[in-house]
């Protein structure tokens, strides 16, 4: 049995939008995400949608409904956790246009409480198996990093490999990148090494929407 969650989460503007007068046309009650169609002038209704999350950061964290990175991380990374541990494949999908704030979400700053998804995960994952007193209960992690970008595949933990990874599917084990790096790690910080060695690797394409996208 699958089990998939939504969420939404709106960001604060940029600088470039704030230089354009922007108006935000989104607003949130609950897990209800609200869009107004400003060119509508009240002859068209907005238009709601629920989502299991509707996170608003639209506005600074002193708003008492502004939902930090914590707060993020505590409602969808801790339960994924949770499942993988109890033997679950977990995934998160990041969608949204350049500069929505995708990067942020998931990977953020390393100010502490600017911190992602990905990184808080890593932390409280090596808490656990710290905290782990069975002696007949071991755990290995290992890590790999991949970009896909204009449909090819390459390792970002093997930038010399320029070649385009293919993507088989394992009868058992289901979807899997065929030659891709599996490194063991032993600690968080091993996990903080290899992402800034990977980000290295990363094809950055800067855009006229991406423009200090990342939240406050």
């Amino acid at each position: 049995m699958s089990s998939v969650k939504v969420a939404v989460r709106v960001r604060p503007f940029n600088s470039r939008e704030i230089g354009r007068d922007a108006e935000c046309i989104i607003s949130m009650t609950g897990a209800t995400t609200t869009i107004t169609n400003p060119k509508a002038q009240g002859k068209e209704q907005p238009k709601s949608f629920n989502f299991d999350y509707s996170y608003w950061s639209h506005t600074t964290p002193e708003d008492p409904y502004y939902a930090s990175q914590r707060r993020v991380y505590e409602d969808l990374g801790q339960e994924m956790l949770q499942h993988a541990f109890e033997g679950y494949n977990v995934c998160i999908f990041a969608y949204g246009q350049t500069g929505a704030g995708k990067s942020y979400t998931m990977m953020g700053k390393q100010e502490p409480s600017q911190q992602g998804i990905i990184p808080l995960l890593c932390q409280e994952l090596f808490d656990r198996i710290d905290c782990n007193s069975n002696p007949n209960l071991k755990y290995s992690v290992e890590v790999s990093y991949m970009e896909i970008y204009c449909e090819r595949v390459r390792d970002l933990l093997n930038p010399k490999n320029q070649k385009n990874l293919r993507v088989r599917e394992h009868p058992l084990l289901g979807p899997y990148v065929e030659d891709l790096s599996k490194l063991a790690v032993t600690s968080y910080s091993n996990i903080t090494d290899l992402m800034d060695e990977g980000n290295k690797a990363r094809t950055v394409a800067s855009t006229n929407v991406k423009d200090k996208s990342y939240l406050s």
